[in-house]
């Protein structure tokens, strides 16, 4: 997705600015005849001032196609994303028009705080309204700019040059790069195997490390990094399945679901069982065979599965000496590997040898409605988050309880921040002050907390510093031959959006690069002006750091709370439709398509709180970050349970007894009273999520409960889909209680025993 995006962007520029220059050639557009016999001097600052002018309509071409290809990225439609082409120039042609009108310097200025406000605050009406607000701004920027050289007279002009711009996007976009939905999900599809393969190979690579030192425990950040990067691969293919044109001849898209589904699942079920083996210090008779489960999935032996699957099993019923030192824990893990190992080859295997044109039986053909909500075609990150966080109460003081929708705090933010950086940069440097206004104003794109905002200003500080390091050098060796200056412009930018988001200081030394040779080519180079461009980017950073801080922050703990509070809520919802299935089989509430639609629910509200206590890893947070690594980390585990008992929950067990069932409603009552104990901990005083329970306050255990059922059912294996259900209850009941802790909610604990080797 990054490629594609790089791709197309950076090569409709590569046509705008041909185009351009053709276009300007051939009218003569902006510029001024040079009489034959005008002085030497004076031709030569026409010829100058034309060349500006030049750059200028290239540079107007060049702006609305870049805009235009983030913005068309936004919608999955040919005509929406001709709408969308067609509407972003609007607010530009109208702010540049104003922007040329005003000639007192002060309206000029504030007017350049004011649109940016206004544009920010137009993220309400959608991915047209963000961009449009972006393109408005722009140009009022460039009307600045060129008032002085360019008069209204000459607006037809600029807005020819802007429509080339749109003419040539459209082209090229419809014609290299039209939307082809299904396409971009088998794309996806195969990006999803290629993840499946790095957890393979890591966790294979994790697993012998640990058996051959003898470690119980180790560094494994890198495994849970691919696993979760294989789950956002999953979640991103479900959100293209609403959409009937993206599925994938051949499929359904509840087929499609499921088998991603099912896949994922497996495979971080392998993933936790084999870890949790290697650190019991079993012998080599089972942890071999464990071994070579793991190498067959990751060199795709497809075959050797069910052999080792099987010899797993072999040595589980076997009177070998072995089998007697095994513990209850040791069987139930080995149990859970073996069929998990069986289910990922399996869902693996259906995923990509499916017979193309045959749909099976297994699921219907509608019904399936995604839980998965992107941005710009990614995974929103902490927005929505952020935006339920900026709508309520944050706190006692008088700022934390101010309540905004989440575009309006921004444009405040926005206003103030960038009001200031100009202010500022201008006594600097009356000339370059604009580097202190776009320094301030990207602070605040992308970044929904001050805690991302304030690592977004200071991978713009560390950016710029590089960049200019790196483009004074280019600078000097390309020197002013155009057709190098481009290929450095082209290549820059394309590296700078394909890095983008793995480093936002990626795209800053790309644009600080591609200055450079804009500088070259105006005539107005010099590593002192560089040297200036650091200075000031460093000085508006500075200001949106202090208004972040100061003007109704967002702060990240507040936010943290949001995330933590909808993973738990996603975690009550699937367990206690699970329960639905577990206590009247013959319910219709809980089918598959439900559980699993609330399995995506847990993984996208874990993939939010994921992102957003991302920038609180680092020491400034202090005890704050180690609160929320730790709640993440209980987080980890509840998921890990949750998801389990959907597995163990969806086979459809015979009817209980009236007294097994009701006791399984107590419990499943409990549990949800204990949930909501929880969510209304997490929830601005006086607005809490559901109505107190009746133990509000604390968090009551039902582990207990569960254990007692457990022991209450039909003579049954330890490893039968019941029994195991309970277990994930149990210990999903633990991993809340502990979640409860980390929130400062007494738990009362009304076990009597603890069930065997629930601490797995």
């Amino acid at each position: 997705m990054r490629l594609q995006m790089a791709t197309e962007v950076v090569f409709t520029i590569g046509v705008v600015l041909l185009a351009e220059w053709i276009f300007v050639r051939a009218t003569g557009a902006l510029q001024a005849p040079i009489p034959a016999k005008t002085p030497a001097a004076a031709a030569s600052e026409i010829a100058a001032l034309n060349h500006a002018l030049l750059v200028i309509g290239v540079v107007l071409g060049a702006i609305v196609a870049m805009i235009c290809g983030f913005g068309v990225s936004m919608y999955a439609t040919a005509r929406s994303q001709l709408i969308t082409i067609l509407f972003l120039p609007l607010p530009m042609l109208a702010t540049l028009a104003l922007g040329m009108a005003l000639h007192v310097r002060l309206l000029s200025l504030a007017s350049l705080a004011v649109i940016l406000a206004i544009g920010t605050y137009c993220r309400r009406y959608g991915p047209r309204g963000f961009n449009g607000g972006i393109l408005a701004f722009l140009g009022a920027f460039l009307g600045f700019f060129i008032q002085a050289d360019v008069s209204l007279g000459d607006f037809g002009w600029l807005t020819a040059e802007i429509m080339l711009g749109v003419v040539v996007t459209i082209t090229v976009h419809f014609t290299c790069f039209y939307p082809r939905p299904a396409a971009d999900v088998r794309r996806m599809q195969r990006s999803y195997a290629a993840r499946a393969r790095d957890v393979t190979a890591e966790l294979a690579s994790v697993y012998s490390t640990r058996i051959r030192s003898g470690e119980k425990k180790g560094d494994d950040k890198r495994l849970q990094r691919e696993l979760l990067r294989f789950n956002e691969a999953a979640l991103l293919i479900d959100s293209k399945l609403d959409n009937a044109a993206a599925v994938p001849a051949g499929w359904s898209a509840a087929t499609l679901h499921q088998r991603l589904f099912d896949a994922e699942l497996a495979l971080s079920n392998v993933a936790r069982f084999a870890l949790a083996l290697a650190g019991r210090g079993l012998p080599t008779e089972v942890t071999a065979p464990v071994g070579q489960a793991l190498a067959g999935l990751r060199d795709a032996d497809v075959a050797a599965v069910p052999d080792n699957a099987a010899a797993i099993r072999q040595l589980l019923e076997s009177p070998a000496p072995e089998r007697s030192s095994l513990t209850p824990t040791d069987r139930v893990l080995l149990h859970r590997f073996a069929t998990s190992v069986e289910d990922s080859a399996v869902a693996l295997q259906a995923f990509h040898q499916y017979p193309a044109g045959q749909v099976p039986d297994d699921q219907p053909q509608d019904g399936f409605r995604t839980q998965v909500a992107t941005s710009g075609g990614w995974l929103p990150g902490s927005a929505a988050v952020a935006g339920v966080a900026s709508g309520e109460r944050g706190g006692p003081g008088l700022i934390e309880r101010i309540r905004l929708a989440p575009y309006a705090r921004i444009s405040i933010q926005i206003g103030i921040a960038t009001g200031g950086a100009i202010a500022l940069g201008d006594q600097v440097s009356g000339r370059r002050f604009y580097w202190a206004l776009i320094a301030a104003w990207i602070t605040f794109m992308g970044a929904n907390t001050a805690g991302e905002q304030l690592r977004k200003a200071s991978f713009r500080i560390a950016g710029t510093l590089v960049g200019v390091i790196v483009g004074a050098l280019l600078a000097h060796l390309v020197g002013d031959r155009v057709g190098p200056q481009i290929v450095v412009v082209l290549v820059s930018l394309f590296l700078g959006l394909y890095l983008i988001r793995v480093n936002y200081a990626f795209m800053v030394i790309g644009i600080t690069v591609m200055v450079s040779q804009l500088y070259v080519e105006l005539g107005e180079f010099s590593n002192s002006l560089l040297v200036l461009r650091l200075e000031e980017t460093a000085l508006g950073a500075a200001v949106a750091m202090a208004t972040v801080l100061l003007v109704l922050p967002l702060h990240i703990g507040r936010v943290a709370r949001v995330a933590a509070r909808h993973q738990i809520q996603a975690l009550g919802d699937l367990a206690d439709l699970c329960l639905d299935r577990l206590a009247d089989p013959a319910s219709t509430v809980g089918s598959d398509l439900e559980l699993r639609a609330a399995a995506r629910r847990v993984d996208t509200a874990y993939q939010a709180l994921v992102a957003t206590a991302w920038p609180m890893r680092t020491p400034l947070f202090g005890r704050s970050a180690s609160r929320v690594s730790a709640f993440r980390a209980t987080a980890v585990a509840a998921r890990h349970y949750a998801r389990n008992l959907l597995l163990d929950a969806a086979t459809r067990y015979p009817e209980l007894s009236p007294k097994v069932t009701a006791e399984l409603n107590d419990a499943r009552r409990q549990l949800a009273s204990s949930v909501a104990a929880i969510t209304t901990a997490l929830a601005p005083v006086g607005e809490g999520t559901a109505p107190a329970p009746a133990n509000s306050g604390q968090y009551v255990r039902s582990a207990s409960l569960f254990a007692r059922i457990a022991d209450e059912l039909p003579e049954q294996a330890f490893t039968s889909r019941p029994q195991l259900a309970l277990r994930d209850l149990q210990l999903l009941d633990g991993a809340l209680a502990e979640a409860a802790r980390w929130v400062d909610i007494p738990v009362t604990d009304l076990d009597t025993t603890t069930p065997a080797g629930l601490a797995s």
